[in-house]
Order: structure tokens, then C-alpha cells, then sequence
């Protein structure tokens, strides 16, 4: 019988993270995956690197006009989405390769195979048993289907299968208005592709204040993107010209060639005879941690997407560090800090910190401090000067609670407002600030 100190379940950046951390200080780790094709996880295999590779592509399609208009000429015959499938695959292949080379440097030891717990201080992998003195999960997450929409990868799909196409239909219906729907929403339009995106709730992105919904709605109409809001799919059925959508709360229907059931992940548990253990699961399917992201069962931990926390990438890398710390120094350190939110839609919305809405709700005295792109010249000169920045700011002390921007390059500058909340700084000292010029960042010093 194998004997670890430390295994970790799961390959995604969660799980990967936390084994280098523990590796390089000589913590002898077990990181086990189901391939090596899944190291990874979610968002270098079917999340954050292919779609955002896919909207690189898409982001340079939308700019053409402007180029034009500058004198470029451009012999631009459409998109070859099998060639750009194939530039993703090659570049999801280099970075699953730098990992590998990363672990094996931190002198990791991998496993294939699919891992269950035997008892709270022993793991099965295809057989084998492998005994822990400390166990993390990051199993991650994975699609959720709608019972009204079971997936088929063909007619109706899940965002995985979008880069299994080869071509592009010539209509979709993307159900789901968060910002996995969005997303796609923004890449088929960019590609002449006839969008319609359908959603439950009111607005696009319930979780954005309303300013910031309104405005990638006028952006989504000049795309030629139908937006649907608060409807719910009955049923879909297959017909002669695609899929025939039916909504509950009205008598038409729409066809479409493909389906895309966008509707969010949730954590992936199942299968890892957690009951064998004392970790709990909240309804939802999440493991219930401690701050220090410790579960019922002492000596095992939890972080990423499969616990209750922002589903992002770079939230599963601060909890592994985090968490690595606590297991090799017998600490119960918490994340402190502020974390990013960021979409890639265009225009681009990132935010940090209190929203205009959650600033409301808490009764706060608070102002809004918001500048547009308008007025700022290097969005003018990138030929996308849409959208405004604002940030949530302490009536009295001036203190900046939060920010959102919806604009060009925005996953990029909200770092410094990132730092500006978490490091508790006040709209002066962020306005005086020298900004370099012409930069999209001096937005900052505008607000």
C-alpha cells in the first residue's frame, strides 16, 4: 500500500497549484488526475484558455471597420473555425506541458485514474489504495443540465462541445445570461452567426449593477444580438430546419440550427464515496469548509470550484497558496483578499469589491465616481471608446469600496483598482496617481 503525506484529488488549477506549493517546500505529494489530457482542469481544457482564445479571435473581427476607416485593407473571408480549433488544441497542448514540467520540478508524483475514499485517511484509484496523512479535493466543477434541455452534443450542447465544432451554424439560440452566455454570445455574432441569447432573469448579468447590464445590451443590439429576457424554456423539440424552442411564459416558439445550454456549472462531487468520510455537502452539492478552507474531516481540505466560493481561476490559485500554507505550517490563515471579477465580452466588464446595488443595500453612505471612454484619447485611437468606469466611494473618508468598468481592456486595468480597494486607498490618492499618456488606464485619474 502507497503511503503519502499529502494527496491531492483533482488536476485543475486548484489542485495543481496547491501540489507545487507543497512540493517545492519537500511535502511529499500525490496529485492524481482521470487522464493526462485533464490536467488542467475545467479552465485550461474547456474554460478560461480556449474561450478566451476563441475571443481573441473574435475581438480582432470587430475592429475591422475601424481599420478600414484607417486605411488597412483587409481580405477578410470568414472565420475557419476547424483551423482555429486547431491553434487552440496546439495551445492548450503547451501549456498542459509547461504544468507537467512545473510539477515534476516540485517533484510531484501524478497518478491517472479515478480516484474514491475508502476511509478518511485512505484513497482507491482503479484498485490501488493509497493511504493520506492530509487530503485535498478540487475536484472542480462541471456543466449543469437542464432537464428541459438534456444535451446530445449535436443538436443541443454545453460550452465543452462548443470547440468541438468544426463549423459554425448559421443561427444559435444560447440559453443562459451570465457570463458563460455572454461570452459566446459575443463570439458567434463577431462571426455573422444570427444570436438569439435567452435568459430567466430581468437583466443580462444579474450579478452587474444595472448601468453595466444596459449598456452590453445597447452593445449586444448594435451586434445584432436578440436578447431574451425573462423567459424560460418549456421544452425543445428537434424539427426539419434545427431546434424549435418552446417558452412557458409565451405562445411563440423560435427555431434555431444549435442549442447552447449555458446555464452555469456546479461542483463535481459525486463519485468520491465521500460518505466514507465525515466531509459534508451543503444542498447544492458544495463542501462545506471552514474559513481556512478545512472540511468536517480535519485532515482533509477543499477549495476551488467544488466549495462556495467566486468560480474563477484565479480564486482556486489564491485558496491553494493559502491553503498549502496552513497544511505545511499547522495554520488556519483565511483569503483576505479582494478578488477580481472579470467577463470578455465586448466591451469587457471587470469589477472588484461593493457594487452600486450591494452598496445600497447595506444602507451605506456612499457616492458613485464614473468617468467614460468617451473622453479618454487611447480608447479613441483602439477605435472602441464605449462603456465608463466607476467606483463605489465612502461619502465621508473618500475610501474606494469597489469598482466596475465595462470597456476596452478592462480585465486588464481593474487590477489597480483591485489594489486600491484592498489596500483601503481614497479616490484622491488613486486620481493622483501619474498615469502614462495616451493610456486606457488614465480612465483612473478621470474618476
Amino acid at each position: 500500500m502507497k503511503e503519502v503525506e499529502v494527496v491531492v484529488i483533482g488536476g485543475g488549477p486548484a489542485g495543481y497549484q496547491a501540489a507545487l506549493e507543497l512540493g517545492k517546500v519537500g511535502v511529499k505529494t500525490l496529485l492524481i488526475e482521470k487522464s493526462k489530457e485533464r490536467v488542467g482542469g475545467t479552465c485550461l481544457n474547456v474554460g478560461c484558455i480556449p474561450t478566451k482564445n476563441y475571443l481573441h479571435s473574435a475581438s480582432f473581427v470587430s475592429k475591422l471597420p475601424y481599420y478600414m476607416q484607417c486605411g488597412l485593407n483587409f481580405d477578410f473571408n470568414g472565420l475557419n473555425l476547424e483551423q482555429l480549433k486547431t491553434k487552440t488544441t496546439a495551445l492548450i497542448t503547451e501549456i498542459r506541458t509547461g504544468v507537467l514540467w512545473m510539477l515534476e520540478q516540485s517533484h510531484v508524483e501524478l497518478l491517472y485514474g479515478s480516484a474514491s475514499f475508502v476511509d478518511e485517511k485512505t484513497v482507491a484509484v482503479d484498485g490501488e489504495q493509497i493511504t493520506f496523512k492530509k487530503c485535498i479535493i478540487a475536484t472542480g466543477s462541471k456543466t449543469r443540465e437542464l432537464p428541459e434541455l438534456p444535451l446530445d452534443s449535436k443538436f443541443i450542447i454545453s460550452s465543452s462541445d462548443v470547440f468541438e465544432l468544426n463549423t459554425l451554424p448559421k443561427s444559435i439560440a444560447i440559453i443562459g445570461t451570465g457570463p458563460i452566455g455572454c461570452e459566446f454570445a459575443t463570439f458567434f455574432s463577431s462571426f455573422g452567426v444570427e444570436v438569439t441569447l435567452i435568459g430567466r432573469g430581468s437583466q443580462l448579468l444579474s450579478g452587474e449593477d444595472e448601468d453595466v447590464s444596459k449598456a452590453l445590451l445597447r452593445a449586444f443590439k448594435k451586434s445584432n444580438i436578440n436578447v431574451m429576457t425573462s423567459a424560460t424554456i418549456a421544452k425543445a423539440e428537434l424539427s426539419e430546419n434545427g431546434v424549435e424552442l418552446f417558452f412557458n411564459e409565451r405562445q411563440e416558439s423560435i427555431t434555431c440550427e444549435l442549442v447552447l445550454s449555458a446555464t452555469g456549472r456546479i461542483p463535481n462531487t459525486g463519485g468520491l464515496n465521500i460518505e466514507n468520510t465525515h466531509v459534508k455537502l451543503d444542498e447544492k452539492g458544495f463542501i462545506e469548509v471552514s474559513p481556512s478552507f478545512v472540511t468536517s474531516q480535519e485532515n482533509i481540505y477543499a477549495f476551488g470550484d467544488s466549495i462556495d466560493t467566486p468560480a474563477f481561476a484565479h480564486t482556486a490559485y489564491a485558496e491553494a497558496k493559502i491553503a498549502a500554507h496552513n497544511i505545511v505550517n499547522s495554520e488556519s490563515k483565511t483569503n483576505t483578499h479582494v478578488t477580481p471579477s472579470t467577463i470578455f465580452t465586448n466591451p469587457q466588464i471587470a469589477s472588484c469589491g461593493l457594487s452600486e446595488k450591494d452598496a445600497k443595500a447595506q444602507g451605506l453612505d456612499y457616492e458613485v465616481k464614473k468617468a467614460y471612454f468617451k473622453v479618454n484619447a487611447k480608447a479613441k485611437i483602439l477605435g472602441d471608446d464605449a462603456g465608463f468606469a466607476k467606483a463605489i466611494v465612502d461619502a465621508k473618508s473618500g475610501m474606494i469600496l469597489g469598482a466596475t468598468i465595462i470597456g476596452v481592456e478592462a480585465t486588464e486595468i481593474i487590477h489597480e483598482l483591485v489594489f486600491a480597494v484592498e489596500k483601503k486607498l481614497t479616490i484622491t490618492e488613486l486620481r493622483e496617481t501619474i498615469h502614462a499618456h495616451p493610456t486606457v488606464a488614465e480612465i483612473i485619474t478621470y474618476l
